[in-house]
């Protein structure tokens, strides 16, 4: 019997420099791993991932009630059409919440090769923000 390929874990690429969100406090971000945004997903059947945004400036908040994230993919070779994939729900700290947006989500596999970007919306506008992603693929 076969088991498959052990797991795969992938911690994205950490930005180069913060980046900001726009007037409106959104933004769109690729996740790329060794600077490539496709990833071979297909001999996995689901996938784990998890968040983490802050803002390096001591005077920034976030407000966890208003800030959006969503996972969106682009799973044709292709073709680079994001589609939607899920709402990232924050994972509220016991203390200190409105420093960071941690969240994690798990999904199954979708095709053979996909890449990954989040979307956020709620920031402040203008904010600068870090992130940190990883994902573990499972079969």
């Amino acid at each position: 019997m076969n088991a498959g390929p052990p797991p795969l874990q992938i911690v994205f690429d950490p930005p180069s420099e913060v980046f900001a969100t726009d007037a409106a406090g959104s933004f769109v971000f690729p996740l790329l791993h060794q600077a490539s945004g496709r990833i071979e997903t297909g001999p996995y059947d689901e996938v784990r991932f998890v968040f983490s945004i802050w803002s390096p400036s001591s005077q920034s908040v976030i407000d966890l009630d208003r800030t959006y994230l969503e996972l969106r993919a682009s799973l044709d070779p292709e073709e680079e059409h994001w589609t939607k994939l899920a709402e990232v729900e924050p994972v509220v700290p016991a203390y200190n919440s409105g420093e960071r947006f941690d969240g994690w989500i798990v999904l199954p596999i979708l095709a053979a090769v996909s890449a990954f970007c989040i979307a956020g919306s709620g920031f402040q506008p203008r904010t600068r923000l870090q992130l940190r992603a990883s994902a573990y693929f499972v079969t």
